[in-house]
């Protein structure tokens, strides 16, 4: 029996060597040259090139995807997880195995998982020049230094790997605020910025400008609907007021009024019945009309925004000039 699985590792190593050098004399030699202190449970690399090779796949034999083959299966990384990562973003092909091998390496000194480092790397595949440049070192700290929690920021990061390319001068300035939205530290400051990537870059007085509009205009309270697990911030200031008026208009949202009752007598206020925030501004235009304003059509909506949007261009182009005279 030792024999026989002797001979499939030297099978394998015959593919391995033929893999990466078509002459197959030379590699081989060298390989086998030690082949009895070979322990098999480590031999994942050539067992996985003698699957690669007779799994009908022609795109093993790319000498470029070989080469990357050896570096991801020493971490663990299937064939077939490589190439689905390579067909998502084929920028990663350009990169040489020895910058794969690096990023992977640093990625783990850092906390993060094999299979959270291919997720990263297929999101933003530039990571790898990040971590060429010797910059992942610096970022991490930067992150890490905003109190945020260790696993809170791995899992922000795993989502959203293109944070670590931000400033951290700019991300000193950003965080406070984003506190100060969440009204917390920690977990609904990363789950806030992982369900609204954009709020590390938006236009801050636009981001008040929907909180103000949501909170002044709609009367909801945002303490209550948790607006760190909405995604109201993907959208425009126009797009939730389209919604919100579309609704208002259909008679199916109606806006509260500050009375002070029991909790029984509120819910039978008119306003109880008012759709969430959350399924106002998380919905595809099908859901939403499916599940909040299901007497109207999606047609409905269309011809809505249209006709509203030319009143939300009046209104802007009124506020710009307001804006200008002020400056004056």
């Amino acid at each position: 029996m030792q024999g026989i699985k002797k001979a499939y590792v030297i099978l394998g190593l015959r593919r391995c060597s033929l893999f990466q050098n078509r002459t197959g004399h030379s590699n081989f030699n060298f390989l086998v040259k030690d082949h009895s202190t070979i322990d098999i449970l480590n031999c994942r690399y050539c067992t996985a090139v003698l699957n690669a090779s007779t799994s009908g796949d022609n795109r093993f034999q790319n000498p470029k995807i070989a080469s990357l083959l050896e570096v991801t299966v020493k971490e663990g990384i299937k064939p077939d997880d490589l190439l689905s990562a390579i067909e998502t973003s084929p920028e990663l092909m350009t990169k040489s195995p020895l910058q794969w091998e690096n990023c992977f390496k640093e990625l783990k000194y850092h906390g993060f998982t094999t299979k959270d480092s291919l997720q990263m790397l297929i999101h933003y595949p530039q990571l790898l020049n990040i971590v060429e440049k010797g910059e992942l070192n610096s970022s991490m700290e930067v992150w890490l230094n905003c109190q945020l929690g260790f696993e809170n920021v791995l899992n922000l990061l795993v989502e959203c790997p293109h944070f670590l390319s931000v400033r951290g001068r700019e991300l000193s300035r950003r965080i406070p605020l984003l506190q100060s939205l969440a009204k917390s530290r920690g977990k609904n400051v990363t789950k806030l910025l992982q369900n609204c990537p954009s709020l590390l870059f938006q236009n801050w007085k636009d981001v008040e400008a929907k909180l103000a509009y949501v909170e002044d205009v709609m009367k909801i309270d945002t303490k209550k609907e948790n607006i760190t697990k909405c995604y109201m911030f993907n959208r425009s200031l126009d797009e939730i007021k389209t919604r919100h008026v579309f609704l208002q208009r259909a008679g199916i949202y109606i806006t509260p009024g500050r009375i002070k009752k029991t909790r029984k007598e509120q819910a039978q206020q008119p306003w109880s019945n008012n759709p969430r925030l959350s399924q106002i501004t998380d919905t595809s235009d099908v859901k939403f009309i499916s599940e909040v304003a299901n007497s109207l059509t999606v047609e409905e909506l269309e011809v809505f925004r249209e006709m509203y949007s030319e009143q939300l261009d009046e209104e802007n182009v009124s506020g710009s000039d307001d804006d200008s005279s002020d400056d004056e």
